[in-house]
């Protein structure tokens, strides 16, 4: 009784696994390449956006440089 009761199990356990392979959508499939596609690239726009973006961190201690212009402009008289 309990082999047959496994048996049974494993026939409808192996038609649910056929009948998802057989229900395999096209349209869908398609849908999902785009899909998956576009956030990928869009991925990889955004990590290239970002590597190419300057970032300027002031060193520590260090005073900055005054611009010629300015230095100019500071010591010319009035």
């Amino acid at each position: 009784m309990h082999n047959l009761k496994a048996l049974i199990m494993n026939n409808h356990q192996e038609s649910t696994y056929a009948l998802l392979v057989r229900s395999e959508e096209r349209s869908r499939n398609a849908f999902e390449t785009v899909a998956y596609s576009t956030v990928l690239l869009s991925v990889v726009i955004a990590i290239w956006q970002f590597a190419l973006h300057p970032v300027k961190i002031p060193a520590g201690g260090i005073e900055p440089r005054i611009i010629a212009t300015q230095t100019a402009a500071i010591n010319s008289p009035s």
